[in-house]
């Protein structure tokens, strides 16, 4: 499994706001650049999307994966497993938002397990590379 891959950005923004950009599930514009398209599965009892299937594609890959989510006041929680489609045989990546200054610190932490043989090396930079792409993603988007 790679990772844990850690990646951190400050945000001008509340952080209900930065946690609202990330919880906006059913545009993953918003906050996965490697997410084509996302369509809720189920939702929870306050209306959120609790299961989500992501159709993902990066370097030449395409490949649908269901995430469970979770969420608290302050951070949202990605959990894949056992559906990962042809790529992902497990995943985490969690967003987690709290006060920083005027602002707000958001951490992006995520793990990955993959079915293809690829150097840990080689999906960690992958995996880094992505995680600051997505909190850039969030930033631009919260700061508006």
């Amino acid at each position: 499994m790679a990772g844990p891959v850690k990646e951190s950005i400050s945000i001008a923004a509340p952080v209900s706001t930065v946690v609202g950009v990330v919880s906006d599930l059913e545009n993953p514009d918003r906050w996965a650049n490697e997410a084509k398209s996302a369509e809720v599965q189920a939702h929870d009892d306050e209306g959120r999307p609790s299961s989500i299937k992501v159709t993902l594609g990066a370097v030449g890959f395409k490949t649908a994966a269901t995430y469970d989510v979770a969420y608290t006041d302050s951070s949202v929680t990605l959990t894949c497993s056992g559906d990962g489609g042809r790529l992902i045989s497990s995943s985490v990546i969690t967003y987690e938002a709290a006060e920083s200054g005027e602002g707000t610190e958001l951490t992006m932490t995520s793990t990955m397990e993959v079915t293809v043989p690829v150097p840990e090396w080689g999906l960690e930079r992958a995996m880094t590379r992505s995680a600051k792409k997505n909190l850039a993603s969030v930033k631009k988007d919260a700061e508006r």
